[in-house]
């Protein structure tokens, strides 16, 4: 920023020896001239120096910021923090947060970053994250074949007992599922295991632990993804033939119901039918009984007679 300052105040006093020596026969208006560009160079260089000003503290904004930044990552308690807060952000993103514990205790007294319970106790899975950064990043700036070496032994070392540990910790029979996740926060840590000549990832596969990036968690998260709105479709069309079933049920309950009523019902209506029938023959013995009451029967006295 200094060099841009000195640059300006260089061309602005060539530009005023160029002017004068140009014009040292000129006027008075050609001093007015003058007068007035050398003003107006002088407010936009105070201009120019208050941007200077203002980049410089940016410059060290961003130099503290990026240290705090540097030491926060070689902080192994505050670079855990870090990565597990992406994971969060990760699955929180992906995936619907009913699914979603985090900071669970398992039965056997360790606390895992995340479990994915998918609701059986074999399709729980534990996801963990790791930063493995210590040795890596000497391996990686060493230029001595032995160092280079030598800690590079020691970062797949690591990598292997983060992989052990959570092979013991999260991988529980009848509670969680066979396998877990190891996340990775660093895609040139992850790049590094893959590349590794002992087949790293091969060896925790072995552990029943799959070692993943951010980059290759996201593809594996939307997959889940996929697998959950297909398994959510399936158990709401599940729970519709069930109630279809049920409605079968009870419409047929409904028209065995019917039948009862009918038969009552059928059985009723004989029963007036045979009253209607009951009633029609002592009203036609009536009628007849009063037939008989209007007929003239001859008197005994008359026969007498």
């Amino acid at each position: 920023m200094e060099i841009v300052i000195y640059i300006t105040c260089g061309a602005i006093i060539a530009f005023i020896l160029f002017y004068f020596f140009n014009k040292r026969k000129g006027n008075e208006d050609d001093s007015s001239v003058l007068s007035t560009q050398l003003s107006e160079l002088a407010r936009r260089f105070t201009v120019l120096e208050e941007a200077a000003k203002q980049m410089g503290s940016m410059q060290t904004s961003i130099d503290t910021t990026f240290k705090n930044f540097q030491n926060m990552l070689d902080d192994k308690q505050e670079r855990g923090a870090f990565s597990e807060v992406e994971l969060e952000k990760l699955l929180r993103d992906r995936l619907p947060s009913n699914y979603l514990k985090f900071q669970e205790t398992l039965s056997n007294g360790k606390r895992v970053d995340c479990l994915i319970d998918f609701g059986d106790a074999n399709s729980r899975i534990a996801i963990d994250s790791k930063f493995v950064l210590d040795n890596f990043k000497i391996f990686k700036t060493s230029e001595l074949e032995e160092e280079i070496k030598k800690y590079k032994k020691l970062f797949e070392e690591d990598v292997m007992k983060n992989v052990k540990k959570i092979s013991s910790d999260y991988i529980i029979s009848g509670e969680t599922a066979p396998h877990a996740i190891m996340f990775v926060r660093s895609e040139s840590v992850y790049r590094s295991i893959q590349d590794s000549d002992v087949d790293l990832m091969g060896k925790a596969r072995e552990k029943n632990v799959l070692i993943v990036s951010p980059s290759y968690l996201w593809g594996l998260l939307n997959t889940l993804r996929v697998f959950l709105k297909d398994s959510e479709m399936n158990k709401k069309a599940q729970m519709i033939i069930k109630e279809i079933g049920l409605i079968g049920k009870d419409v047929g309950r409904l028209v065995e119901r019917t039948e009862d009523v009918e038969k009552k019902f059928n059985l009723v209506a004989d029963q007036f039918r045979n009253i209607k029938v009951s009633a029609e023959k002592i009203q036609r013995r009536a009628e007849k009984v009063e037939e008989i009451e209007g007929t003239n029967v001859p008197s005994i006295e008359k026969e007498d007679k």
